[in-house]
């Protein structure tokens, strides 16, 4: 690591399978297998079908290229650098701010996630003591201080080359024991008719874990929940800057196109132990078959005495009751692997922010455009990114969490993404796409999402508020809505988010139009007389610009494997959605047994595993030649120290400085 450009992007020398593996580790952790045992547990393969709309969505956007294409053509380095080059440095910094409290607020229950797991599954007990008022359990803090020390060590070993090096390491052994852990539970572990028979006999009622149609008692996890995230996987498609760093790594925007289909395919390779494990769960604990080696994991869960804390840990309590030893320490070993990938993944990219787009830009106003030592700025990073570890572990310790993991991801969530979407989208896409437009979205985003955050948090003083300055109106609302009166929000977190992004789309589009203003797409997106040498792949998106099916064909930059990957996704979303399609339309016309359903699981999961062992192996060999590629340019490149993420006028610094030498020569 020998530049601020090494730290942030890996001097942008990523190859496309050390991306899509590495990325895709990084976005797998510790919290999001909890957080998807506590949604499978309650919705069971139900939530794997409706997870099937959105295929065309993901894999579209793999293969296009949508915003990542883009936003690597402008050589930003962080979204908030793209910000101040396409709009203005006061709306980066501000956009900064608020992306920095959504990201840490978001990150801060990450540690208490993963400790949580370790000490429940591992049987490490509890040492309860009370420090300055807090109630705190010692043990629970040591583990998380543990863990946090690894995933920091990490970061400041080489920031993003390290991250990504250590990821895609622990990426390759996640992948190879998730066909382990498949095979094991599909073959060795319970009877399928007992799993079948626990699921159709004791799950709630219109809330069936095998019938997609029977799921409007799921609390919180329907139809609704799967329908909006398709829409926000594409609003908010790069606006999370959790792993920013991956998204200026790339080599190439080809490279970052394929390092998307490949993150794509390689997804596959989580869907079967993550869906399985939670409904094997619910059988051990249900069934009576189980019932006397299942007593231990009740009378922990019973001790349990808040709601929510009992819900995220359910599946890890029975899982360490019925998994053999070996079994059990090779899925420990997945979610270390889980927790560091990300931890260090998310410290690196919120520590980043902070500096590159907050600090800076202040730094930058104050002192004008001097380049800050490569060593000094680099030293900033690290103390921001110790900053960041520190608050986590604060946040974690003291947080007293009342939503499932997901409800409060859309929350913490809906303070950045409720307005980030569209000025990436429309910043990226659209020449009249204003400063104005962004900047009226943003703050109606903003104050949109702190009003939903109180609505949660206080729903009980909320309703007093409202009825004393509205009565006639409260009091006519909760006749026709007596869910209103309920002791929590109505509004689900994911409801809201929903509703926040459709009122700053219209806003931004409204105002910008009023604006009446265009910018020079071309000088943003390095194309024509602004291209860089080595990065142009100009004819390709040219073409794309005249015909948008000019995104789905294959240019001489797609290499013999790159076509096979880019087939094989659209032969996966076809096959996969169109079972979706056809299931779906059947569903409406004919009732399907629960024990139809259940044969129906069982091929869709053998299905998956095939598919898994496949991507695990091809995805391995090449992150592995790439993995060589990134040491061999990192020691041939000519490092500029001017690329930093500085912007003057709408330009980056480095792009200005090329264009000197350039002229000079």
């Amino acid at each position: 690591m020998k530049s601020v450009a090494d730290f942030l992007s890996a001097s942008r020398c990523a190859g496309k399978y050390l991306l899509g593996v590495a990325d895709g580790i990084s976005g797998l952790g510790a919290v999001s297998i909890i957080a998807l045992f506590e949604m499978n547990y309650k919705a069971g393969f139900t939530a794997s079908w409706w997870k099937l709309m959105l295929l065309p969505i993901g894999v579209i956007i793999a293969s296009t290229g949508w915003v990542q294409y883009r936003f690597r053509q402008t050589r930003a380095m962080t979204m908030a650098q793209f910000f101040e080059i396409r709009y203005s440095r006061s709306f980066r910094v501000f956009a900064g701010v608020m992306g920095y409290i959504s990201g840490i607020i978001n990150f801060g229950i990450f540690p208490a996630v993963g400790g949580r797991f370790f000490q429940y599954y591992c049987g490490f007990p509890a040492w309860p003591t009370t420090v300055l008022g807090f109630e705190i359990d010692v043990m629970y803090g040591l583990i998380m201080l543990f863990l946090l020390g690894i995933s920091l060590w990490f970061t400041f070993m080489g920031g993003q080359i390290a991250v990504m090096v250590t990821d895609f390491i622990q990426g390759m052994f996640v992948n190879a024991v998730f066909v382990i852990l498949g095979i094991y539970m599909l073959f060795f572990l319970f009877d399928w008719d007992v799993i079948v028979s626990a699921a159709i006999q004791y799950s709630p009622q219109d809330a069936s874990l095998l019938n997609p149609m029977k799921t409007s008692g799921t609390d919180n996890f329907n139809l609704t929940y799967f329908l909006i995230a398709a829409f926000v996987s594409f609003y908010a498609f790069m606006a999370w800057q959790g792993s920013q760093g991956y998204f200026s790594s790339a080599r190439s925007p080809h490279d970052a196109r394929m390092g998307r289909v490949i993150g794509q395919l390689r997804n596959i390779t989580q869907t079967l132990p993550l869906a399985l494990l939670p409904v094997c769960a619910f059988a051990f604990l249900h069934h009576p078959d189980f019932a006397q080696s299942a007593q231990g994991a009740h009378a922990i869960l019973d001790g349990i005495e808040s709601d929510q804390i009992r819900s995220q840990v359910t599946v890890t309590v029975a899982s360490a009751q019925f998994l053999p030893p070996g079994i059990m320490g090779l899925f420990a070993a997945v979610m270390l692997a889980a927790f560091i990938s990300t931890h260090d993944t998310y410290l690196h990219s919120w520590g980043s922010i902070f500096v590159q787009d907050i600090v800076m830009p202040i730094r930058q106003s104050l002192i004008g455009d001097k380049v800050m030592d490569s060593d000094v700025h680099v030293r900033w990073l690290k103390y921001s990114i110790f900053g960041v570890c520190t608050f986590i572990f604060l946040f974690s310790l003291l947080f007293s969490q009342q939503q499932d993991i997901l409800m409060f991801f859309a929350l913490t969530g809906t303070i950045y993404l409720g307005w980030a979407g569209s000025c990436i989208i429309g910043g990226l896409y659209w020449k009249r796409g204003t400063t104005k437009g962004a900047w009226s979205c943003t703050i109606l985003g903003v104050v949109l999402a702190f009003s939903g955050w109180y609505l949660t948090y206080n729903w009980e003083a909320s309703q007093q508020m409202i009825s004393g300055l509205f009565p006639g109106w409260w009091a006519s609302w909760t006749q026709s809505w007596p869910a209103l009166l309920g002791d929590k929000c109505p509004i689900t977190a994911q409801v809201l988010f929903f509703w926040t992004i459709v009122t700053t789309i219209m806003t931004y589009v409204v105002v910008s139009l009023l604006a009446n203003e265009e910018f020079d797409m071309d000088q943003l997106l390095h194309r024509g007389e602004y291209s860089v040498e080595g990065e142009g792949e100009a004819k390709t998106a040219a073409v794309a610009e005249k015909k948008w099916t000019g995104i789905f064909k294959m240019g001489p930059e797609f290499s013999q494997g790159d076509k096979i990957l880019f087939i094989g996704s659209y032969a996966y979303i076809f096959l996969f959605f169109a079972v979706f399609m056809i299931g779906t339309v059947y569903m409406l016309s004919t009732d399907i047994t629960d024990p139809s359903w259940g044969e129906f699981w069982w091929w869709f999961c053998v299905v998956i595993l095939l598919m898994t062992a496949v991507i695990t192996a091809w995805v391995s060999v090449g992150g592995i030649k790439n993995l060589g590629e990134l040491y061999e340019m990192l020691s041939n490149i000519r490092r500029d120290e001017h690329d930093d993420g500085t912007v003057v006028g709408h330009r980056s610094l480095a792009d200005l400085h090329m264009e000197e030498k350039k002229a000079g020569e």
